[in-house]
This record gives C-alpha cells, sequence and structure tokens, in this order.
C-alpha cells in the first residue's frame, strides 16, 4: 500500500467514523430532500418498468404466427365450379 492509499483509507475511515456518529441529525435533517428523491425515482422506476414492458410485448406479438401464416390460402371463389375445384 503506498502513501497515497493509505492516506485515502484514512479519510474514508475518518469520513465514515464522522458519518456514522452524526447520522441521526444529518437523517432529521435530510428526511424531506430524500422523501421527495424517492418519489422520484419511482416514477422514474415506474416509467421504465412501463417502456420496458410495452417493448416487450411488442416483440412477443411480433413473434406470433398470424392466421395468415397458419391457414394456408384458398382459392378465389369465382374460378371454382360447382364441385369446389376450379373448372377445367
Amino acid at each position: 500500500m503506498t502513501k497515497s492509499e493509505f492516506g485515502y483509507f484514512c479519510a474514508g475511515m475518518a469520513a465514515g467514523a464522522l458519518g456514522h456518529k452524526f447520522y441521526p441529525q444529518m437523517k432529521e435533517k435530510l428526511a424531506p430532500y430524500l422523501a421527495g428523491a424517492m418519489v422520484f425515482a419511482q416514477e422514474a422506476f415506474g416509467d421504465a418498468m412501463k417502456d420496458a414492458m410495452d417493448a416487450v410485448s411488442a416483440m412477443q406479438q411480433g413473434a406470433e404466427p398470424s392466421v395468415a401464416d397458419i391457414v394456408p390460402a384458398r382459392p378465389d371463389a369465382s374460378t371454382a365450379g360447382p364441385g369446389g375445384s376450379a373448372a377445367a
């Protein structure tokens, strides 16, 4: 570990200790801001999930076979004779 890494480590430990000590006071002061941020994050997440579900739904609908893919086309009724086959 170099000197600068050790310095960053010690600074991080000190910041963590101070944050732990003053957490209850910070929590009270920052609660209104965090509540607003949480509402914004929930709305953004909900919108993102809705867009993702719409994309998945569109992909699933595109992958489903259509009726034209399953049922073969019938011959034109005007060319069919009385027996149902085309007139000779």
